[in-house]
């Protein structure tokens, strides 16, 4: 025989099966939306303490070429500047300009601060990810992402102190700020379309100050890459 009481509880299930589950915000949205697209090629603009070029990167050129300096001719560089364009050749990949890649620098707990009909902005202590060194400068930085609610993706990262501080006994920084504005590619996806750096501070007994600027134009998606649209597809 059937308990009596199993009938009851079916009645009661029955309306809890039926509420929908707890909706995606805005911020679990953006970090869900895809990451695969084509490959691009783009031209690169960059200003800092040592260097002030124009580049082309290539991710299809053989690694350590991926960069190629279009203004000024690489062989007038002299001292620090022609030591700052090896680095950047050999360290350019060009797939570092998604803006999908600060999403391991948001924590689960990032806090809505503001909200708009087409945007949202969390605030949050940055993760640094596992570089112990990152991790001492990190913990005194306030992030914040905006995201977009129409086509769930990062549009803008930031970091910033909001007061002077001491990542080592030898070292203060006085201020530090990064700012990334998102671009729309193509196939939907947001990438670094400009980029702005500036850090001061003392490093044993010596000031110091830090400023660079990067701007992403003239996407073109290579030819073998995969050319579907990646927006909207989950």
């Amino acid at each position: 025989m059937r308990p009596a009481c199993l009938p009851r509880l079916s009645l009661i299930a029955l309306p809890l099966l039926a509420f929908p589950a707890f909706a995606e915000t805005p911020l679990e949205a953006a970090l869900a939306a895809p990451t695969e697209g084509p490959t691009y090629r783009f031209d690169l603009k960059i200003e800092d303490n040592d260097l002030k070029a124009e580049a082309q990167v290539d991710p299809s050129r053989p690694e350590g070429e991926h960069l190629t300096l279009i203004s000024p001719a690489a062989d007038t560089l002299e001292g620090k500047a022609a030591e700052r364009y090896a680095e950047l050749k050999e360290n350019t990949s060009g797939d570092k300009i998604w803006c999908n890649n600060f999403n391991q620098n948001i924590p689960a707990d990032a806090k809505m601060i503001s909200e708009s009909g087409d945007a949202a902005v969390y605030s949050f202590t940055p993760l640094p990810g596992e570089d112990k060194e990152t991790a001492k400068v990190y913990k005194h930085l306030t992030g914040r992402v905006t995201v977009s609610k129409e086509k769930p993706a990062i549009l803008a990262f930031e970091m910033f102190a909001e007061k002077p501080f001491k990542p080592a006994m030898v070292a203060r920084i006085d201020s530090f700020s990064m700012t990334a504005n998102c671009g729309r590619a193509p196939d939907g996806r947001t990438y670094v379309q400009d980029l702005a750096l500036d850090v001061s501070g003392n490093a044993m007994m010596q000031a110091f100050s830090q400023s660079e600027r990067r701007e992403v134009t003239n996407l073109v998606a290579l030819p073998g890459t995969s050319a579907d649209t990646a927006l909207g597809q989950r």
